[in-house]
């Protein structure tokens, strides 16, 4: 079954109530095992008005002892200097703190900056300022958030729970930019900012072509998904390490407001990379299968067969969506069906594959057994980024 001819206009239905910047998140709750929390960041706070500053390695200070020596004919003051090691507890109690061993104490919040301090503004001092209820200079990862300047602050350098480099992320793309160490595996991206999305469990590819990818379907060859990525078809949502996976729609669409990219692969060279705003391609399409189109690759790769910066027509529904040909295939041959040149990757009316193969779709109804992506245990991928 193939597509009439017809120009097909692809576009995206993302959510509303989004930015294009990282917003100021003092929602921000770390996630727990069982999800992502939602509520309001639980900075530590000191038990008074003064508190000690962070801990320092101990110090040896000079200090002067007296000893008095009576004799028969009168008494003789002798003065002994002697090194004294001594090292201070942290945090202290009080809010004067003897820093000198001769007595010489210093006080946090008296807007003085003595002893050990960074900073004292005295009651300027905040948690949420400059400098802290700790004379210390506001800094990331000290557990405190610095209105205006942090979003977050979780006191640790971990950045797959959501917190990165004090930025809540919404993609993988952003977590690699702040943190250039970060791994493959599950993180936590807020796609939309506050509101109303809450933080969520997203599979992140940090090495593919530079890394920063966002995970949107992950479908077997052997159970594929087989379904238009512009319906809401989701599998395993909150299990982005699961073999069938597939994000929900809206999650999906705002995902793919912070991305210019957009990449399916099957764990091999085949791969196509086109922009983010074609995830939804064909959602205005007309019923059934004859729903393709054509759609601009920066890159194309088939068989060892490369182009860039080319137009193919591709089908967008699958066996799922009604027997279809298969979710977001191309058929090298049936080019003609969006009015485009058929054998794009050789040329010269020449095919790469068998006839009618659905190159890239993992629910083909017609098979090219040499295809990354038609081969036993294929797994295709779309990820954003």
């Amino acid at each position: 079954m193939r597509a009439q001819r017809s120009e097909l206009v692809a576009g995206v239905v993302v959510a509303a109530l989004l930015t294009g910047c990282l917003d100021s998140n003092p929602w921000f709750e770390e996630p727990t095992a069982s999800g992502a929390a939602s509520g309001t960041t639980q900075v530590p706070t000191t038990g008074g008005t003064t508190a000690a500053p962070p801990p320092t390695s101990s110090t040896s200070a000079e200090s002067t002892t007296t000893t008095t020596e009576t004799t028969a004919t009168g008494t003789t003051t002798t003065g002994l200097t002697a090194d004294t090691e001594f090292s201070t507890s942290w945090p202290l109690s009080t809010s004067t703190t003897e820093w000198f061993s001769t007595g010489d104490p210093w006080t946090c919040g008296n807007g003085v900056l003595e002893g050990p301090e960074q900073c004292d503004e005295g009651a300027d001092n905040s948690d949420k300022g400059a400098c802290t209820t700790l004379c210390t200079t506001a800094e990331c990862s000290d557990g405190f958030v610095h209105a205006g300047v942090e979003m977050c602050d979780d006191g640790n350098f971990d950045p797959s729970d959501g917190c990165v480099a004090c930025l809540v992320p919404h993609t993988c793309k952003e977590i690699l930019d702040n943190d250039p160490q970060a791994s493959d595996g599950q993180h936590y991206v807020d796609p939309d900012g506050p509101e109303p999305m809450p933080l969520i469990p997203v599979y992140c590819d940090m090495k593919t072509a530079g890394g920063g990818w966002s995970l949107l379907e992950r479908s077997p060859r052997s159970d594929p998904i087989g379904r238009a990525l512009f319906k809401d078809a989701p599998e395993n949502p909150g299990d982005p390490l699961a073999p069938r996976y597939r994000m929900p729609r809206m999650a999906m669409g705002v995902l793919a407001i912070h991305s210019t990219a957009m990449r399916l692969d099957c764990g091999g060279g085949d791969h196509l990379v086109t922009a983010a705003q074609s995830l939804f391609a064909g959602e205005f399409g007309p019923p059934g299968c004859a729903n393709a189109g054509p759609v601009l690759y920066q890159e194309a790769e088939f068989k060892q067969y490369k182009l860039t910066n080319v137009q193919l027509c591709t089908v967008f529904v699958g066996l799922g969506d009604g027997q279809c040909p298969g979710a977001w295939s191309i058929d090298e041959e049936n080019q003609y069906d969006c009015l485009l040149t058929a054998y794009p990757w050789a040329g010269n009316n020449e095919a790469i594959s068998p006839p009618s193969a659905d190159a890239f779709a993992v629910d083909p109804q017609s098979v090219d057994p040499d295809h990354d992506c038609h081969k036993p245990g294929a797994m295709r991928r779309i990820l954003v980024r």
